[in-house]
């Protein structure tokens, strides 16, 4: 698989990832659905790491892009 199909995939499981965190996060917030708020907070505790991982592989996927966007050198013109 060639890396722009694995930027497709893990785009969309960075995706929805970060939507289990707002719905479990939003969950624990507001203290909904009570009765399985243990599993609810296992589900975020571990998702979370599970999206910190994908965020790292994400950034290392697309730092060339990165570096050259972002830490360009600055040249200064002197008049």
């Amino acid at each position: 698989m060639n890396r722009l199909k694995w930027l497709v995939w893990l785009n969309l499981v960075l995706f929805c990832s970060a939507l289990v965190q707002i719905i479990t996060g939003v969950m624990l917030f507001f203290n909904l659905f009570t009765t399985r708020l243990e599993l609810i907070s296992e589900l975020h505790e571990y998702n979370g790491l599970l999206f910190s991982g994908l965020v790292l592989i994400h950034l290392w996927f697309n730092w060339s892009w990165i570096k050259a966007n972002f830490f360009k050198p600055h040249t200064v013109s002197v008049k």
